[in-house]
């Protein structure tokens, strides 16, 4: 009798979950779990087996060409976790499934031992009690957020936690983290406390490494993993405890299909094993403040630094002189570097000039494959930033129509250098950290005090905990508010937030220099105050009032082709079918927007419009998107992104 494997491929949602494929004689050991090799209309696709039977599908099958793996390399839960997300991101069941394996190949293991002495620092009174609360949760489908002020101590109730599930339970745990390279301290004190038992998933890593480290928690060797966001899918065994440090981060949200945020993977997978998850923040995403305001999540404080050290004081400045700083900020540097003291200035945009003026045709340099200026580089290239696209800047040099405006981390670091020629300087960007080995080594400068000012973008607004970092200066702080997203406020908020609490982190007390062009703008006097309740609440109404998250749920809609004209028809065909559906199938609390071209209408090439739903009956919503999609048809060209719960709409 033959036997079949329904084989889940890595195509997308319009085309079918599995097909069946025979299995040789030569591999009757293969089991479900295990990746294969087959083929599909002339390619050669790999694929994972998600069933075997002797059912005789209806249409002509093929023998499976290879078995990758002798044993499974995803287990059930994960399995059953794909099929979930299959529904839940409107995707296809074999995108989820290779979302969760990284690639590579196995090399030599070793197994765990739990250090005897470990160095767990005492708690405080408010960390205590948040712990002790969370604990008690421990076999619970629970959600706990964490919300303390900047250098509160989350990290060390982590840890804590993460000592009791490994020494007292039998069970395992997931730490994620938006950014690794910028957890250098933390990621030390974890391998100083839990050895072996420590496994790590993340870009960082050779390919070799993090496939390693995933078979280890695959067979049970580990039972602790430190990870950015696809470490949510980390398949350890017996999970029992979730945490998301900086739940506020974008980071979290992945953008290719299936385009889901690990805050949900997470609770899913809290569901399916009866463990608690723990959110922390010092700025909380608005859903998650306003699920714990509401009491469908548990809400622990943390309102005091820990070891006695004080929020630092934060003052708003101008740059009248509309040099790259302000006097002001280059005399409070001086007095710092006086005081043998170090400084971190964020000035978030990259590159040297972020405009180039063409001040014959009247207007900035704009990418070719783009709805986006061109950037100069001190590389002697422009650069666009939304697609790569660059070209060297001989232009320049032959036009004296052309005009550099505006500074970004490259022009700030000249111009720091030009004042004070002798300071010990880094930057830390994405030009300046294109190795993944360069940003680990600046963070431990920094940190052994090798370094007098640490610049950069946003990158080093997070995770650095430097006691002799007494200044920091935020340039051009209201970059960002001004894109046509919800979110904008939030994102500034929390980025101003969270670099003011660099400062003064240790006994040496820190200040704040945030430079605007206007000094009366809301989000920065909130700032200034580091009062994200008084944010919170000011936002929560405008959220109500615009029908917006936490209110309502987002599906977006995106259609994207190199040909203009098919993805506007395309967006419109789906606009008639989606009508002609909720006409007949009308769901209530539920607004179709659009469609309308994207703020970005144009990236690398590609032509994008897009249609949002507002809705308080998801499910409903996705069950009517499925029948739409059966019907919708369009050019060849043409690819749709469906994006539930999207973080941004540009």
């Amino acid at each position: 009798m033959i036997r079949y494997a329904e084989v889940a491929l890595n195509i997308p949602f319009k085309d079918s979950d599995t097909l069946s494929y025979e299995i040789p004689e030569t591999m009757k050991s293969i089991e479900r779990g295990c990746r294969v090799d087959v083929g599909m209309k002339g390619r050669k696709l790999q694929g994972l087996v998600v069933d075997i039977h002797s059912n005789m599908p209806k249409y002509k099958t093929y023998p499976i060409t290879k078995l990758i793996d002798k044993t499974p390399v995803v287990n059930e839960e994960q399995i059953e976790l794909a099929y979930w997300m299959k529904d839940f991101y409107l995707t296809s069941l074999g995108e989820c499934l290779q979302k969760m394996i990284p690639t590579g190949k196995k090399t030599k293991a070793f197994f765990p031992q739990i250090p005897s002495d470990p160095e767990l620092l005492k708690l405080n009174d408010e960390q205590k009690q948040a712990f002790e609360k969370i604990k008690n949760g421990f076999g619970k489908e629970e959600t706990h957020l964490l919300y303390g002020i900047t250098g509160s101590g989350k990290t060390e109730v982590y840890i804590h936690l993460l000592f009791e599930i490994l020494t007292k339970t039998n069970r395992s745990a997931i730490l994620l983290v938006p950014e690794i390279s910028l957890t250098v301290q933390t990621l030390s004190r974890l391998e100083q406390i839990f050895g072996n038992s420590l496994a790590m998933i993340h870009s960082m890593l050779k390919v070799s490494e993090r496939y390693n480290n995933y078979l280890k928690l695959l067979s049970g060797e580990k039972r602790i993993v430190v990870g950015t966001r696809s470490a949510v899918f980390a398949p350890v065994k017996n999970l029992g405890l979730i945490i998301m440090d900086e739940e506020h981060d974008h980071s979290y949200k992945e953008h290719s299909s299936p385009r889901y945020h690990a805050r949900q993977i997470a609770q899913r997978r809290a569901n399916i094993n009866s463990c608690p998850v723990v959110l922390g923040s010092a700025t909380p995403s608005v859903e998650a403040f306003h699920f714990a305001k509401t009491g469908k999540i548990f809400l622990h404080t943390l309102r005091k630094r820990a070891k006695e050290a004080k929020l630092p004081e934060i003052k708003i400045i101008t740059n009248k002189k509309g040099t790259v700083i302000s006097d002001e900020l280059v005399y409070q540097i001086k007095k710092r570097l006086d005081k043998k003291e170090q400084v971190v200035l964020l000035l978030n945009r990259r590159g040297y000039s972020p405009l180039i003026y063409d001040k014959t045709k009247k207007e900035f340099l704009g990418c070719p494959k783009c709805s986006s200026n061109l950037c100069y580089h001190k590389t002697g290239k422009m650069i666009c930033h939304l697609c790569g696209f660059q070209e060297k800047m001989n232009r320049l040099k032959e036009n004296d129509n052309l005009e550099l405006l505006g500074s970004g981390t490259q022009k700030l670091e000249e111009y720091i250098l030009e004042k004070f020629p002798n300071v010990r300087l880094e930057r830390l960007d994405q030009d300046a950290a294109s190795k993944r080995e360069i940003i680990p080594e600046i963070i431990k400068k920094l940190l052994n005090e090798e370094i007098d000012i640490l610049t950069g973008t946003q990158m080093i607004a997070k995770g650095l905990d430097a006691s002799k970092v007494t200044l920091v200066g935020v340039v051009n702080a209201t970059i960002g508010l001004g894109l046509p997203d919800f979110r904008a406020s939030e994102r500034v908020f929390s980025l101003l937030t969270q670099v003011s609490g660099r400062a003064g982190r240790g006994k040496l007390e820190g200040e704040v220099f945030i430079e605007s062009s206007t000094e009366d703008h809301p989000i920065l006097e909130l700032a200034k105050t580091q009062n994200y309740e008084k944010f919170f609440h000011e936002e929560i109404l405008v959220r109500k009032n615009l029908f917006l998250p936490p209110f309502s749920r987002i599906i977006r809609l995106v259609t994207r082709s190199p040909n203009e004209e098919k993805s506007k028809l395309a967006i419109t065909e789906l606009e008639r079918l989606l009508k002609e559906e909720l006409k007949q199938n009308p769901l209530e609390n539920t607004i179709l927007l659009g469609p309308v071209e994207c703020p970005f209408y144009k990236i690398d090439t590609y032509y994008r419009n897009h249609l949002l739903f507002k809705t308080l009956q998801i499910s409903k919503l996705k069950e009517l998107i499925k029948l739409v999609l059966e019907k919708f048809k369009p050019h060849s060209s043409v690819y749709l992104e469906i994006d539930v719960d999207p973080l941004d709409l540009v």
